[in-house]
């Protein structure tokens, strides 16, 4: 989250349908799952990158960043609600027509670091957001309440790249209590204070998937752990903790500490840690005690599935005030009984990921496809612009050797 200056005006939303043929290729049903027997599965999960964001007038990034640490803040405390503007997609508000730019380079960074092999693109069927397999959920549940566009590119032979679209990047915070509540139960490192953004790939039923998504939290050890904790946490302490993950507290950063990649076009600041596990990542949501009613599992659970994220806590308030917290694991008697009802919904998932694939392949490199889903119906339009959504020295990774 972030609040703007004092008269701060947002422009206004773009069109959905700015830069589209004005008839559609074709539309697109939802379809039956029927066609494939058995559960759909994700396996083969390998973590790949990460980074932040910071504030700044040259796009800066952090990598890899830590996610923030879960500090288990005794029970009850109040928080002040949501205020100012958040994110919807902090990539393109950064690198606008180029926000698969920092994935790729996070990527490569993470690799240089660790002093490991080049990652296959070549070898990979889909490169997406975690957002844009949600919203094609949504459409598929018939939940698409809001208008949506992916746009769609062709990388080397198969590699279908997915690319958010959004009519404005930023929007006003609900007025709910979800970010507040983050930051009074989470400790961040410092230049790790916003988002964390972590690339992995998978095998997701045959397609080979690269995802970025945000994560909220990681748990620390046991032996890290700040159980009953109600004080604030120092510096010192949390350094303390972090260095019982093997992790070291880097000294307080800003902007100005970045220095120039002249791969990416970005300004850079390496520091943070690679080795937080994929068992200790943590969704964490926040509901009012009348809105727990509303709770939908079937919305909520793919958040957890599509990620490989283990660990749910949901916060319940009353106006602010948090009395409660559920946790939950994937994986767990309860959550097992919840993935076999939404299994129906991540099998069509699946289909329309491989029609939209084939879809794309068929229109070849310089054919470029966009996904509009207004009114709940999902069309495919042909751009009328060719713009790569990757400069050459990144599309040159996806053919190979």
């Amino acid at each position: 989250m972030f609040t703007p200056a004092l008269g701060f005006h947002a422009p206004p939303d773009r069109d959905i349908r700015e830069g589209l043929d004005a008839v559609p290729l074709t539309v697109l049903r939802v379809p039956s799952g029927t066609d494939i027997p058995h559960d759909v599965q994700i396996r083969d999960l390998a973590y790949l990158g990460s980074y932040h964001w910071m504030e700044s007038d040259t796009p800066t990034f952090v990598v890899p960043g830590c996610p923030r640490r879960w500090l288990n803040k005794r029970l009850p405390f109040t928080v002040t609600a949501d205020k100012g503007r958040s994110y919807l997609s902090e990539n393109e508000h950064h690198m606008p027509g180029n926000a698969l730019v920092p994935l790729l380079r996070a990527v490569d960074l993470v690799e240089e670091e660790a002093d490991k092999d080049p990652f296959k693109w070549h070898t990979v069927d889909l490169v997406t957001d975690r957002r844009g397999m949600r919203k094609l959920l949504r459409w598929i549940n018939g939940k698409a309440d809001r208008n949506f566009r992916i746009d769609t590119q062709l990388a080397g032979s198969h590699t279908v790249l997915f690319n958010q679209w959004e009519a404005h990047t930023t929007e006003n915070a609900s007025g709910n209590f979800g970010l507040t509540f983050e930051r009074a139960t989470c400790a961040t490192s410092p230049g790790c204070e916003r988002g964390h953004t972590r690339i992995v790939s998978y095998d997701f039923d045959g397609l080979k998937v690269v995802l970025r998504f945000n994560v909220d939290a990681f748990l620390p050890t046991s032996s890290s752990s700040t159980s009953g904790s109600s004080s604030p946490v120092s510096v010192d302490s949390l350094a303390s903790d972090l260095a019982h993950l093997g992790l070291e507290l880097p000294p307080r950063l800003n902007a100005e500490d970045a220095k120039p990649d002249p791969i990416s076009g970005l300004r850079v600041i390496r520091t943070g840690t690679a080795d937080i596990a994929q068992d200790s990542l943590l969704e964490l949501t926040t509901r009012s005690e009348k809105g727990m009613a509303r709770f939908n599992w079937a919305e909520s659970y793919p958040q957890l599935f599509l990620s490989q994220t283990p660990n749910h806590y949901l916060a319940i308030h009353r106006n602010g005030r948090f009395r409660t917290i559920v946790k939950r694991k994937l994986g767990s008697p309860e959550m097992r009984e919840v993935e076999r009802k939404v299994q129906p919904s991540l099998k069509k998932l699946r289909q329309i990921l491989q029609i939209v694939h084939d879809l794309v392949i068929e229109h070849g490199e310089t054919g470029r496809l966009s996904l509009v889903c207004v009114g709940g119906v999902l069309k495919v339009f042909k751009r009328t612009v060719v713009d790569s959504f990757l400069p050459d020295q990144f599309l040159s990774r996806f053919h190979g050797c």
